[in-house]
């Protein structure tokens, strides 16, 4: 069995924790739950306008959602030109991983 890649390296983690909050929550330093609480709501914030406007990402995954709220590297994406709760915009996505409807889901799972 591996290691987790994390393994032993909670001073690293923590150092980039505190940076993070030092460079761009500022007001919320040393409060890390509230810290996480703020990344939570700006992630569903930016999901539930995607979700308003249709909007499908193709590859929604850890490397692809920023502590800071936003998205990076869409990737495949589409906007819906007819609703559907199962429409996906990356064809190799044959489960419906990243879907319309699973975006959320995805999202908390980075989370």
């Amino acid at each position: 069995m591996q290691p987790c890649p994390s393994h032993g390296l909670t001073e690293m983690v923590h150092s980039l924790a505190e940076f993070t909050v030092k460079q761009f929550y500022p007001e919320l330093e040393g409060q890390y739950e509230q810290w996480f609480r703020e990344v939570v709501q700006r992630t569903a914030r930016l999901v539930a306008h995607w979700q308003v406007y249709g909007f499908v990402h193709g590859v929604l995954n850890t490397d692809n959602l920023s502590i800071l709220g936003l998205t990076i590297d869409f990737g495949p994406y589409a906007f819906m030109d007819r609703f559907s709760p199962r429409h996906v915009s990356n064809h190799s996505d044959k489960d419906g991983r990243y879907s319309y409807a699973n975006q959320p889901k995805a999202c908390r799972f980075n989370l």
